[in-house]
């Protein structure tokens, strides 16, 4: 299977640089970096620690734990996205960190792979959450090249899909040397699908390490919303959430007037939103249009697009209740922790597999619940009237995130002690 594996990328890989080159011209954002993604990767840092986080999410999961590192570890970071989003957030979270880096991960090609692996000679590489490469696990080891999974998941999906190439996902596994996982359901699942149980270690997860950033738009968020009016935010929403919860809003009957925020979770997205929200026959306004008198001052129900990034945690501040998006759709659900944290109460669909330890433990606490699209209607008039039951809901997450927090620094600990060397160390700025 491995053979076949290589095989198909460089027989695929004439029309893929056509595909490539056709997408960068459509989608001028993923120009940058052309070139790293066959391999030829910056080599600035010297021997340093390669940390794999392909989105937004990962990266900042993660972001913390690496400053920490960088900071008592002094070894040099280079942080690989495969996302454009993702590249942005590095290089929002680590402008003022000259040591730590951002370059794409390459095209998993054993030429391009094995180009990265010469040009930055890293002393480790960790993989964060399951981002599992067949060909760069293959040739980390011919470079003695350690690689750990950190905040390693499997959901029960992803194991089933693993199961089902057992001759491909066993060497991957085998040139593994940790597996440090979220939770023992995780660590259940490699095991299944052939972890080696000796190299398995639960460490929980560092997405309960949160480190809330302070309001920077709250009061550009505020302006929208009148005095004592009840607000819905529904953030990270997904392709077809959209119009299901703008019809769930507009057969609230017994809301006769509030605010529903609609924040999807990819900007290329906002244009085919707005077509939506427009065709719903609700008052509703761009985000970047700004607010007007004369929006606030529309009877009943109003819609507000959120069509700009790194807005949603100052709208989940001033929500009354949330609901996290991928999980109407079946999309595994996006991370609820960052309305939990705030004191939220979270609602989610019924698909959340990519979060189901997280869902899990918030539900048990009373801070999240599991809701169908027709649930809703009845769910959140509910929710608006009653603020005790609400305030209830919002501590049970405050607590929860508190009485999980603590895997960041086991982490820094760890990884500081087995990867860092006085050779190897960045000196001292």
């Amino acid at each position: 299977m491995s053979l076949i594996y290589r095989a198909l990328w460089y027989g695929l890989l004439p029309l893929g640089a056509i595909w490539h080159l056709i997408f960068i011209w459509r989608r001028p954002e993923f120009r940058f970096g052309f070139w790293q993604r066959y391999g030829w990767v910056p080599r600035d840092a010297r021997k340093p620690l390669v940390v794999h986080a392909a989105s937004v999410g990962e990266v900042n999961a993660v972001a913390d734990m690496l400053l920490q590192i960088s900071q008592q570890a002094n070894i040099p970071l280079v942080v690989t996205t495969t996302t454009a989003t993702g590249r942005d957030r590095c290089l929002q979270l680590f402008a003022e960190h000259p040591h730590i880096q951002h370059c794409y991960m390459p095209f998993d090609l054993g030429i391009s792979q094995r180009l990265f692996l010469q040009r930055l000679q890293p002393r480790g590489v960790l993989l964060v959450e399951t981002e599992l490469w067949p060909n760069m696990l293959r040739l980390c080891p011919a470079h003695v090249v350690p690689v750990w999974l950190i905040n390693g998941r499997l959901s029960q999906r992803s194991a089933k899909s693993y199961q089902r190439f057992k001759s491909l996902t066993r060497p991957m596994l085998d040139n593994l040397q940790r597996f440090l996982v979220q939770d023992k359901a995780s660590a259940r699942r490699f095991a299944h699908i052939g972890a080696d149980r000796d190299k398995l270690q639960i460490m929980g997860s560092v997405k309960f390490d949160l480190t809330l950033p302070p309001p920077k738009h709250a009061d550009l968020a505020q302006q929208w919303l009148d005095d004592g009016e009840s607000c819905w935010v529904c953030g990270s929403t997904r392709e077809g959430e959209e119009a299901t919860l703008l019809q769930v809003w507009n057969k609230m009957t017994t809301v006769a007037k509030g605010l529903l925020v609609l924040v999807p979770r990819h900007p290329q997205r906002f244009e085919e939103v707005a077509d939506i929200c427009a065709q719903s026959g609700l008052p509703w306004r761009r985000y970047s249009d700004g607010a007007k008198e004369e929006f606030l001052a529309q009877p009943g129900k109003r819609v507000l697009l959120v069509d700009a990034m790194g807005l949603l945690i100052d709208f989940y501040r001033l929500a009354d209740i949330t609901l996290v998006g991928g999980s109407l759709a079946d999309k595994g659900g996006q991370n609820p922790l960052e309305a939990a944290a705030l004191g939220k109460p979270v609602l989610m669909g019924p698909n959340t597999f990519n979060f189901a330890s997280v869902c899990e433990l918030l539900q048990q606490a009373g801070n999240l619940q599991l809701v169908t699209a027709h649930e809703l209607i009845e769910l959140v008039p509910r929710l608006f009237e009653d603020e005790d039951t609400r305030k209830t809901m919002g501590q049970a997450g405050i607590d929860l995130v508190a009485q999980q927090a603590g895997a960041t620094q086991a982490y820094v600990s760890l990884i500081s002690k087995e990867f860092v060397s006085a050779k190897n160390s960045v000196p001292n700025s």
